[in-house]
C-alpha cells in the first residue's frame, strides 16, 4: 500500500516548482489527481495542491508532514494530463504549477453533490462517411484541408467533417477532443452537432462558460467517453479513452496563450499525441508555415478534400473601392445580394498625420503610433493612452487620417446606400450572424458574421496592406484571414482582391492559399528564420538582472549555438535557436531564472524577475 503522496502546488513561482512529499494517514483515502490540503513551509500554512504520484518511499531527508485533508471525493484530473503538464512545462521553461492552474478548473462543491458517474448516453448509429478517419488509417498525424465553401444548411463543411469523425469514434467507445480558436468556430461546431442530432453526446470546455457548468463537464469527461470541444484551454481536458484530437486553424493567434508560459494549442496537442499515441488532425483552409514544416519533414501527412472554389478577381488599384469594384458593390446592392468587405483595421483611422506638415503624430506618453478608435478618440497602439494631443512640432493643431478604418468605411457606405442595412463587425464589437437579405457587411479579420446563404460578393479591400504588415508571419496570417472570410461565401460568389500584384496575385486568382504560404515558408528557410528555427524572448523586470542573465548564459557551452537577435524592447533578450537545442535551452533558462531570481537584489517584494517565452512570434 502506498504511504506517501507527491503533491504539486498550482503556483507560477520558481521556488515552488517541485514535488513535495507528504505522509498518507490511515484515515485518508486519495488517488492521483486528488485535491488535497497540506501543511506547508516552516509555519505549516495550509495550502491546496494536487496529488501527482503515489509511492512507498521518499527521497526527502527528515520527517514528513501528513496530508491534512482530501478536499474532493473526485480526482480533479488524470495521470495523463498531469504528465502532459510536466511535459509542456519542460518545453516552455515554465513551472508545472502554471500549467496546473490551466488544467484544473475551479471546484464547485454544489456541482459535486449533483454529479453522478453514471452519465452514459445511447449513441445512435452514424451513417455518414468520414474523410478524416479514412485518412488516419495509415497515419496517426494528418493535416486536413476541407472544402472551402461547400456547406450543409449554412454550416461550414469542416464542422460537419469534425462532428462525423467524433461521432464514429464515440460509436467505438472512444472520446474525441476538438480545439477551436474562438466563439465563432465553437458556434459552427455546435451547429454541426445539432444538425446531426448528437448535441447531447458532447461537452463544451471553455473559459467563457459558467464556472459550475465548466466543472461539471470537466468531471463528466473523466468518467464517460464523450465528444469534447472548446477553446484553447480544452487542450488539457481529461477525456476518458481519448482516441482522436482535432485542432482547427492552428495559425490563429487565439491558440497562443498571451501570458506565461505562452503555450500554443498546436504544440500542446503535439506533445499530448506523443504521450498518449492517439490520432491528431490539424485542419485549416490555409496551412500555417509550422504545419508545412511538419509535412515537409514527414511527421504529418497532407490530405485535401476536393471541393468547388468560387471565382476570384484581382485589381492592382490600391484604392479600396475603385470605380469597378464600387460598381460591382452597387450592382449587388440593387440585386439585394449579400456583400462582405474585409478591412484590416477597426476604428475611424489606423494612423493620423498633421494636416499642415503631414508628419505622423505620435503618442505623447510613449512615442508610438496613434489611431482613432471606434468611439472617435485618439488612442495609442502601444500603451492605449488617450492623452490629448498637443500641437505638432510645426505648430499645427489639426490632423487628418492617413488610412481610414472600418468605422469610417461603414459610415461612408451608409451615406452611399441609405436604404441598405450596413453592418460593422469588429473584434471589439462582433456580430455573430445575420439573416437579413441584401446586407452590406464591413468587418475586420476574424469578425466576419455568418450570412444566410453565404456572401455573394467578398471584397478583400486591404490585401496589399495586410501582406505588408511589419511582422514575420504577416503573409501567412493574411492569407489565412482571406481564406476564412471567403469560406463564408456562396459557391457562386465572386471574390475581389484589392492591390495585389506579382506571384501572389496569380496564385489568388485560383485561390491557391497553400502555394502562397509555401513560397513564403521556403524563403524563411533559406534565411534561417522560423519555423526552420525557434525564437525565444526573455523579459526581465530590471536592467541589472537582465545583464546578469546574459552574463551567465555566455559562460555555458550552449551559448555558442545561439544567435542573439535585435530586441524591440530594452528589457528583453531575444534568442534564435535550433529545434534540437530546444529542451536544453529551456532547461538552462529555467535553471538560471530560478537561481538569479533567488539572488536578485533589485526585484520588488513579490515581483517576478524573468518571464520566458520559448516561441515568441511577435519579436520579429
Amino acid at each position: 500500500m502506498n504511504k506517501i503522496a507527491a503533491v504539486r502546488i498550482a503556483s507560477p513561482l520558481p521556488q515552488l516548482d517541485q514535488e513535495y512529499d507528504f505522509l498518507i494517514g490511515t484515515h485518508i483515502s486519495l488517488q492521483i489527481g486528488s485535491l488535497v490540503e497540506v501543511p506547508f513551509g516552516s509555519g505549516k500554512t495550509a495550502k491546496t495542491g494536487v496529488v501527482v504520484a503515489l509511492k512507498m518511499e521518499s527521497d526527502h531527508k527528515g520527517d514528513l508532514a501528513e496530508v491534512t485533508a482530501v478536499l474532493s471525493p473526485f480526482a480533479q484530473t488524470t495521470s495523463e494530463v498531469l504528465d502532459l503538464c510536466s511535459m509542456v512545462s519542460t518545453r516552455q521553461a515554465a513551472a508545472v504549477g502554471e500549467l496546473l492552474a490551466v488544467a484544473l478548473p475551479k471546484r464547485f462543491v454544489r456541482t459535486e453533490k449533483l454529479f453522478t458517474e453514471e452519465s452514459v448516453s445511447v449513441v445512435p448509429e452514424c451513417v455518414l462517411e468520414s474523410v478524416i478517419l479514412d485518412s488516419l488509417v495509415n497515419s496517426k498525424r494528418v493535416h486536413y484541408t476541407p472544402s472551402l465553401v461547400s456547406n450543409v444548411a449554412g454550416i461550414p463543411s469542416w464542422a460537419i467533417d469534425f462532428a462525423a469523425a467524433c461521432w464514429k469514434e464515440l460509436l467505438a467507445g472512444n472520446s474525441s477532443l476538438v480545439v477551436l480558436p474562438d466563439y465563432r468556430e465553437v458556434r459552427h461546431f455546435e451547429l454541426a452537432l445539432e444538425h446531426l442530432g448528437i448535441s447531447s453526446l458532447a461537452l463544451r470546455h471553455s473559459g467563457s462558460d459558467k464556472g459550475s457548468t465548466r466543472y461539471l463537464n470537466h468531471l463528466t469527461a473523466m468518467h464517460a467517453p464523450k465528444i469534447n470541444y472548446g477553446t484553447r484551454t480544452a487542450c488539457f481536458t481529461p477525456a476518458k479513452k481519448l482516441s482522436l484530437m482535432i485542432l482547427w486553424n492552428d495559425g490563429d493567434e487565439s491558440h497562443t496563450e498571451q501570458a506565461s508560459p505562452y503555450w500554443n494549442s498546436r504544440d500542446v496537442l503535439l506533445q499530448r499525441q506523443e504521450l498518449q499515441q492517439n490520432n491528431l488532425v490539424l485542419a485549416s483552409h490555409s496551412p500555417s508555415s509550422d504545419v508545412l514544416r511538419l509535412v515537409d519533414i514527414g511527421y504529418f501527412k497532407a490530405v485535401e478534400s476536393t471541393g468547388f472554389k468560387p471565382l476570384a478577381r484581382i485589381t492592382e488599384s490600391f484604392t479600396r473601392l475603385d470605380d469597378e469594384t464600387f460598381g460591382l458593390v452597387s450592382k449587388s446592392v440593387q440585386e439585394q445580394k449579400s456583400i462582405l468587405i474585409q478591412i484590416a483595421n477597426l476604428g475611424w483611422a489606423s494612423a493620423i498625420a498633421c494636416s499642415n506638415c503631414k508628419e505622423l503624430r505620435k503618442c505623447p506618453v510613449c512615442s508610438n503610433g496613434i489611431w482613432i478608435d471606434p468611439s472617435g478618440h485618439y488612442r495609442c497602439r502601444n500603451c492605449r493612452s488617450k492623452e490629448t494631443l498637443s500641437a505638432c512640432s510645426c505648430g499645427g493643431i489639426y490632423t487628418r487620417p492617413v488610412r481610414i478604418g472600418s468605422s469610417a468605411i461603414a459610415d461612408q457606405l451608409r451615406r452611399s446606400f441609405p436604404d441598405v442595412s450596413v453592418i460593422e463587425s469588429t473584434g471589439e464589437n462582433p456580430v455573430i450572424s445575420t439573416n437579413a437579405k441584401g446586407v452590406l457587411v464591413v468587418a475586420t479579420p476574424g469578425a466576419e458574421p455568418d450570412v444566410q446563404g453565404g456572401y455573394d460578393l467578398v471584397v478583400i479591400a486591404d490585401a496589399a496592406q495586410m501582406l505588408g504588415a511589419p511582422r514575420l508571419r504577416a503573409l501567412e496570417q493574411a492569407v489565412g484571414n482571406w481564406a476564412n472570410a471567403i469560406s463564408l461565401s456562396s459557391p457562386k460568389a465572386l471574390t475581389i482582391f484589392v492591390g495585389l500584384s506579382g506571384n501572389v496575385a496569380e496564385q489568388m486568382k485560383s485561390l491557391d492559399f497553400k502555394a502562397v504560404v509555401s513560397a513564403d515558408y521556403q524563403d524563411r528557410i533559406s534565411l534561417g528564420l522560423p519555423p526552420s528555427t525557434r525564437v525565444a524572448s526573455i523579459s526581465a523586470s530590471n536592467a541589472h538582472d537582465l545583464a546578469l542573465l546574459k552574463d551567465s548564459l555566455s559562460t555555458t557551452e550552449l551559448f555558442g549555438q545561439l544567435r542573439i537577435l535585435p530586441s524591440p524592447e530594452p528589457l528583453v533578450l531575444v534568442l534564435d535557436y535550433q529545434y534540437s537545442d530546444g529542451l536544453a535551452l529551456a532547461s538552462l533558462l529555467k535553471h538560471q531564472a530560478k537561481l538569479l531570481s533567488a539572488k536578485s537584489k533589485h526585484k520588488k517584494p513579490g515581483e517576478r524577475v524573468y518571464r520566458i517565452n520559448m516561441d515568441d512570434n511577435k519579436v520579429i
